[in-house]
């Protein structure tokens, strides 16, 4: 945990992915990120298994420095206690259907009224603004509108193994927020306005898809993923099963690196064929073939020496216990620390994932509540 954004205050009314994601990479700079959660249910996540000490390790990996406000926004009271909150936060990031904000009354018009100085980003499939506004969805869903999984698969599409909508555009969420509070504090203007974020996730998809629809709006035709040399469609750049059943990425993209692996494979009449799509097929069963006769191991101690591109396809356990992982300090059990190594010096201690409403009286009492007046909300379900 860093504390660059030490100082920054986020009101994180999202749940399950895509929102406390965004809001994770906040808590990781140094942004005190307050999750602020419906009382008694919380976020879904917490009972997603699997469990371990009685906690959800996916709810544990998404959480880890945050507090936990419970609040029913509902409530008249519940919503005088967010606006409080609102005129001394910089940011609030929501994920609601669009429309359901302003049917509570926290949109972002009602909230920058305020705190003229809000940040205040939505997180939605659509966007606000979307003739899809309105339709339900999840990151496969995204992902096809978006066009990306008409590039997996060969025959039929398939479905990429991470959620690609909802990570693209939590990570685009975290950095247009960061970019908004600097572009807020270097206004010539007096009042330093913020704004309202509207982070589509099917549109930080097709961000991703630049290239591809640059060469189809420069064609008229639509790339196919068996076209595409990034998706395999070379042998050159491919996945090859070994004979332990293991299997080996190779990328050998380049000439020099596709020659080098010819020679290594015993096949340098290929070296002048890597896209000749005529020889295509002939070459794939050949290298496969070849492939088969060795495991991964004895593939990966004959090829690394050659500087060919390769890498074994690792299963998550192995990842896990790989030295690249262990040397970068990546593993924060039960979760990943941030992904960045910082130069001089690393931050300080994360800390857990909150339990539900763990920080609830911490907040009202510096909002200005008494304890009379917070048993009174608690008694009321408002917290």
């Amino acid at each position: 945990m860093r504390d660059w954004l030490k100082g920054v205050r986020v009101l994180d009314l999202t749940r399950l992915l895509p929102g406390p994601y965004a809001t994770l990479l906040l808590a990781d700079l140094g942004a005190e990120v307050i999750k602020v959660e419906e009382p008694r249910v919380g976020d879904p996540v917490r009972r997603v298994p699997p469990f371990v000490g009685g906690r959800s390790a996916r709810f544990e990996a998404l959480n880890r420095n945050k507090k936990s406000l419970t609040l029913d926004l509902k409530q008249p009271e519940g919503r005088a206690v967010f606006y409080k909150l609102v005129e001394r936060c910089d940011v609030v990031v929501e994920g609601f259907r669009p429309g359901v904000a302003r049917r509570l009354g926290i949109d972002d018009e009602r909230l920058r009224a305020v705190n003229p100085r809000l940040v205040y980003c939505s997180i939605s499939g659509y966007g606000q603004r979307s003739p899809y506004r309105d339709h339900v969805g999840h990151d496969v869903n995204y992902v096809a509108r978006a066009g990306l999984l008409s590039l997996t698969g060969r025959s039929e599409p398939v479905i990429p193994g991470v959620p690609v909508a909802d990570l693209a555009g939590a990570t685009l969420a975290a950095l247009s927020i960061v970019s908004a509070l600097l572009a807020r504090e270097r206004s010539p203007s007096r009042d330093r306005e913020g704004c309202h974020l509207d982070v589509s996730l099917t549109d930080a998809v097709i961000s991703w898809l630049a290239l591809h629809l640059a060469e189809t709006l420069a064609t008229g035709r639509a790339v196919r993923p068996d076209e595409q040399v990034l998706t395999g469609a070379f042998p050159c750049y491919a996945l090859y099963e070994t004979r332990d059943g293991r299997w080996l990425a190779v990328g050998a993209l380049e000439e020099k690196f596709w020659r080098r692996l010819c020679e290594a494979l015993g096949v340098p009449e290929f070296s002048a064929h890597q896209f000749d799509a005529q020889r295509r097929d002939e070459i794939f069963a050949r290298l496969r073939g070849i492939f088969r006769s060795k495991t991964l191991e004895e593939w990966l101690r004959q090829l690394e020496p050659t500087e060919v591109p390769v890498a074994p396809v690792l299963h998550l356990n192995e990842v896990a216990q790989d030295e690249h992982v262990q040397e970068r300090g990546l593993l924060a059990p039960p979760g990943i620390a941030f992904p960045v190594r910082i130069f001089p010096g690393e931050g300080g201690e994360d800390r857990p994932a909150p339990a539900l409403g763990e920080h609830t009286r911490s907040v009202l009492e510096e909002l200005g509540y008494s304890p009379e007046e917070i048993d009174e909300l608690r008694a009321k379900g408002v917290v």
